[in-house]
């Protein structure tokens, strides 16, 4: 992605789509709708925009939307009520813009491959878990040994599972996110 005129940065529809957690064709119909491109897809050519001018757009609509809810005159909403909701509606993008440049945050693509690296973790450990409970379970008589087994597999399983989530975080983020909280989660324990 490269910067854009606007100040915003240069991005292809699904991209755009994507930090706007929206479907393609919700693009698509923002398009229609009126929403600002830098250059017009064909065959072979993505369509480029401007981020900057994309969220200018959202909120400019966003409140023609919201004046419109109040009826077609806009007398529901002062100019200066409206003026007061784009003047917030931009401190909170900009916070998020600071949030992204420090590296605050994570990529929700990232975040979804991460809890799938985790929930398999899990199920490898659960699978021996089975495994182990199903050879000595067979030669087990009493209930609270089979449960106290059937516990510490739980908590070995869900340890490995987390040990291989931070392992991966670091990996994938290093320093650039923040961690997720290492204190270890307490135990399964009998009730």
């Amino acid at each position: 992605m490269s910067q854009a005129r606007n100040g915003g940065r240069a991005v292809n529809r699904a991209e755009l789509a994507s930090l706007c957690g929206v479907s393609l064709p919700t693009v698509d119909t923002w398009v229609k709708r009126g929403c600002p491109f830098s250059e017009r897809g064909s065959k072979g050519q993505e369509w480029k925009f401007d981020t900057a001018a994309v969220i200018g757009w959202r909120i400019e609509t966003a409140i023609a939307d919201n004046a419109a809810a109040y009826g077609d005159d806009g007398a529901g909403m002062s100019k200066d009520e409206a003026d007061r909701r784009r003047s917030v509606a931009l401190a909170h993008m900009a916070e998020i813009d600071l949030d992204d440049r420090l590296g605050n945050t994570v990529d929700r693509r990232d975040s979804v491959g991460m809890f799938a690296d985790f929930c398999q973790a899990l199920r490898n450990g659960m699978s021996t878990g089975f495994d182990k409970i199903a050879t000595r379970g067979a030669t087990i008589t009493n209930p609270p040994e089979i449960a106290s087994m059937c516990r510490a597999e739980w908590n070995r399983a869900m340890q490995l599972a987390r040990e291989e989530f931070h392992r991966l975080w670091d990996e994938r983020f290093g320093t650039k996110g923040a961690r997720p909280d290492r204190t270890p989660e307490p135990p399964l324990s009998g009730a």
